[in-house]
């Protein structure tokens, strides 16, 4: 099964305008949600919405999405009809508390026409303690369902829940509802329930739940919300001993303290934040044409991988080869002339002569990238450039799990896997993707340090026109891949906070404070009263 579904929690934005003369009206013959719950405890809403606008009604040009909790990055949020991306999300103005809203801008749907709507996003909180079952997390959720004033007819309503991977059939449970039906994802190694009703009523609040063991997540993922009687007494504990602190004079004594501690962790922290922030007016549109390190820079991923991806690119240029990995990286040039891009020859430069990279000239190069980046992006978003360059990422992986054949699958190796490497789950999509049956190797493998022996045989590459390339089973190709990158990048840039420090001091350095002081944000969290429900969903949208 292919987890190109789409899950959220979706309701039409009205123009609010009382010169509109035309109101929404639309019929929605398709409403398939997909809740894929991770390994971390969190979880990815997907959506797929097929909107038909009636013939004279207002186009439809705005979906609210209703989220169910806040616990979600609007930047991380994607959207498209067809294949064009909709980059402009915002809060909603109409879904409150927890909306965004998709202008659907060139998309918009016209009267007598329909399209469908993809919408994903990530929730970091999901699950709540069970209960009924203290080994037990559940929740429950939603699909959206809209106002009667504006749809009308019915609707075939899909919606699926993949639990954890690992666990048996048997071990999940559904809430009040049973599920049409459920099967293991041999793929994901991840047991599916889905609920199907073939003429739902669109303005009807539909309600699915289940529970799976705690065992699978990790404990801080679950949530429960205290008692009552336990607030209270924490509070009048707190407030007794504040005052008893105070009354023997450690008050300026636990602050100094907890001032050290904590701007030891704030500066540890910002020492690993490289770019500075966005003091500037921010900048609209999508900074396009980058390249994978310098999309890196952007996407703020650690330096070390942002490193061995310029590494990687002299690699597949023929440029260098990797002839060493263990004791120490050493990297052999080839053709310096293949670096044409300016941080490649800078990278060139601090290698030694015995090709032993140079830390300290390799920290000039990154924050000489860094600087570039910065200045490439001025008069563009670097939020929207992010979701642009993620939306990358994703269609890179999303050609490895629509590959039919290993000659296909093995494509993507070729030609993109500076980009696939650049996930965040890239170590497990290697194994799962790549982990099975036999990989035609790349052409850059053997430039990369690694050998063709180890019993690979010989077979004709999809790349090459009568190429013989060799190939590997699956699971020593994606073990060689995960753990080579982790030793080419320690090889790189040594201890990866010492390294990043240096370059912070550079990028982003501690601001030099002018007085005053700051506030601090609020927010609200949900509490359930069903069986660990995720107080999951807005609806009767406009």
């Amino acid at each position: 099964m292919k987890k190109k579904i789409f899950l959220g929690l979706l309701s039409l934005a009205a123009l609010a305008g009382p010169t509109l003369a035309q109101e929404y009206s639309f019929t929605l013959p398709r409403n398939t949600s997909w809740l894929v719950v991770t390994p971390a405890g969190q979880a990815d809403l997907y959506y797929e919405l097929t909107f038909v606008c009636d013939p004279g009604a207002h186009p439809i040009d705005i979906v609210d999405i209703g989220m169910p909790n806040g616990s979600y990055q609007l930047d991380g949020a994607m959207a498209r009809v067809g294949q064009t991306e909709l980059d402009d999300i915002r809060v909603s103005e109409y879904v409150k508390p927890y909306g965004v809203e998709v202008h659907l801008d060139a998309k918009t749907i016209r009267p007598g026409d329909s399209a469908t709507l993809f919408f994903n996003i990530h929730l970091e909180k999901l699950l709540y303690r069970d209960s009924k079952d203290p080994n037990y997390v559940s929740f429950e959720f939603s699909p959206t369902w809209y106002g009667s004033k504006y749809v009308s007819g019915s609707t075939r309503m899909e919606c699926n829940f993949s639990f954890p991977p690992g666990m048996g059939p048997d071990e999940p449970r559904y809430h009040q509802k049973q599920f049409t039906e459920s099967w293991l994802d041999t793929v994901e190694n991840a047991v599916v329930y889905r609920w199907l009703t073939e003429n739902a009523e669109p303005d009807r609040q539909y309600t699915f739940g289940a529970s799976f063991p705690a065992k699978y997540v990790p404990k801080g993922a679950v949530k429960q919300p205290a008692p009552f009687w336990q607030k209270l007494v924490g509070g009048l504990v707190g407030f007794i001993f504040g005052i008893f602190k105070f009354l023997f004079s450690t008050v300026v004594f636990w602050i100094f303290g907890i001032a050290i501690f904590v701007g030891y962790r704030q500066n540890k922290t910002r020492r690993m934040k490289y770019l500075p922030p966005e003091v500037s007016i921010e900048g609209v549109g999508i900074k396009r044409g980058l390249t994978a390190p310098e999309a890196g820079i952007v996407l703020e991923m650690p330096l070390d991988k942002v490193m061995s991806m310029v590494l990687f690119g002299l690699v597949k240029k023929e440029a260098v080869e990797v002839t060493d990995r263990e004791p120490k990286l050493r990297i052999k040039v080839l053709k310096p002339e293949l670096a044409a891009l300016p941080y490649e020859k800078s990278f060139l430069e601090a290698l030694d002569k015995y090709g032993l990279p140079d830390r300290a000239k390799l920290r000039e190069v990154t924050i000489k990238l860094i600087k570039d980046v910065n200045d490439k992006m001025k008069g563009f978003s670097r939020k929207d450039t992010a979701v642009y360059y993620r939306g990358i990422i994703a269609q890179a992986w999303k050609q490895v799990q629509d590959a039919q054949t290993p000659e296909l699958k093995s494509q993507p190796l070729e030609d993109q896997f500076d980009w696939l490497m650049m996930d965040g789950d890239y170590k497990d999509r290697m194994t799962r993707h790549y982990g099975a049956g036999d990989v035609f190797l790349p052409r850059w493998w053997g430039r990369s340090g690694y050998h063709y022996g180890g019993g690979g045989t010989t077979a004709k590459t999809s790349g090459g026109t009568g190429m013989q390339m060799p190939k590997l089973p699956g699971a020593d190709f994606a073990s060689k891949v995960t753990t080579g990158a982790e030793s080419m990048a320690a090889g790189l840039v040594g201890k990866l906070d010492s390294f990043t420090g240096g370059v912070t001091n550079k990028t982003n350095p501690i601001p030099v404070s002018s007085g005053g002081r700051s506030s601090g944000g609020g927010g609200c969290a949900c509490a359930c009263a069903c069986a660990g429900c995720a107080c999951a969903c807005a609806g009767g949208g406009r």
